[in-house]
């Protein structure tokens, strides 16, 4: 009589596989982590450079279009309501409108720029306490520091440091010459 055998694995062998293929699969799952955290760190730093961008284009859209471009010293208590502002107000005037005058300028609070703005009837300069709005128009912004106009060459520099405070600071800086009136 002979006896048949039955080929199969032994334990050693199922513990083997068992062993090699967990190995395989904690490094897949190690390198798929590694990718969706690379993935989120990049589409931080792409919102970060995007708001500075735009913060850096609404800024100089505004200027461009100004009727004059007026230094903060000009408006009382502006410059010690708001320390940490870009240094000068954009005016604005509208001839058909009832609010002829807007003035308008932005300053930085807990990482964020926002725009203040007042609107007047008659062309007397407000006080900084008139500045309403608040409106926010963009986040990461760390600093505005090097922000600053040259009232005698005509030039605003635009210089912001953006970061969420966990990844490195990066820079963005941008001239503009100021085409309209300057009051200083």
């Amino acid at each position: 009589m002979t006896m048949k055998r039955y080929q199969g694995f032994t334990l050693i062998e199922l513990i083997l596989s068992l062993a090699i293929n967990s190995i395989i699969i904690l490094s897949l799952l190690s390198i798929l982590k590694f990718n969706v955290a690379s993935y989120k760190l990049g589409e931080i730093e792409d919102e970060i450079i995007l708001n500075g961008r735009y913060v850096i284009e609404y800024i100089k859209r505004e200027i461009r279009s100004a009727d004059k471009i007026m230094s903060i010293d000009k408006f009382d208590s502006l410059d010690e309501l708001y320390k940490d502002n870009i240094g000068f107000v954009i005016m604005h005037y509208y001839p058909s409108e009832t609010y002829k005058y807007n003035y308008s300028t932005y300053y930085l609070k807990d990482n964020k720029i926002y725009r203040i703005a007042v609107n007047r009837v008659d062309s007397r300069l407000p006080i900084g306490s008139y500045f309403k709005g608040h409106n926010e128009i963009a986040e990461y912004i760390i600093s505005i520091e090097g922000t600053n106009v040259d009232f005698d060459t005509k030039v605003i520099d635009i210089s912001l440091t953006l970061g969420d405070r966990k990844g490195k600071d990066m820079k963005l800086k941008s001239k503009l010459k100021i085409r309209c009136p300057i009051v200083y």
